[in-house]
């Protein structure tokens, strides 16, 4: 696999560089950043779960709504991970100019 901005492991995005980040520590990354309590998998009105299967690079992303804030919370996410805005843009269907903005704003009300 080609290295990017962000650090990959294998297939899935890694901060530490020394193996891969499973579902469980991903969700429980956007929970962190979007504030949510320990087990919430769904938390003022964003699927929590979709949001960490789109930062999942291993995994296909699910559709985000939109409207509920989940493509910013995804981008604030992928940032974490040290995912760069340009692969994060293009994993999320928007610009890297869009990611950079979502990203400067935070979770953005999370």
């Amino acid at each position: 696999m080609r290295q990017t901005e962000g650090r990959l492991s294998g297939n899935r995005a890694d901060r530490s560089g020394d193996r891969p980040v499973g579902h469980e520590e991903l969700l429980a990354l956007v929970r962190r950043v979007a504030g949510a309590p320990e087990a919430a998998t769904y938390w003022r009105g964003r699927d929590l779960v979709a949001v960490a299967l789109a930062c999942d690079v291993a995994a296909s992303p699910p559709p985000l709504d939109a409207e509920r804030e989940e493509p910013q919370l995804a981008a604030v996410v992928l940032g974490e991970l040290g995912v760069g805005a340009e692969v994060t843009a293009k994993r999320l269907g928007t610009y890297a100019r869009q990611v950079a903005r979502w990203r400067e704003a935070g979770a953005g009300g999370a």
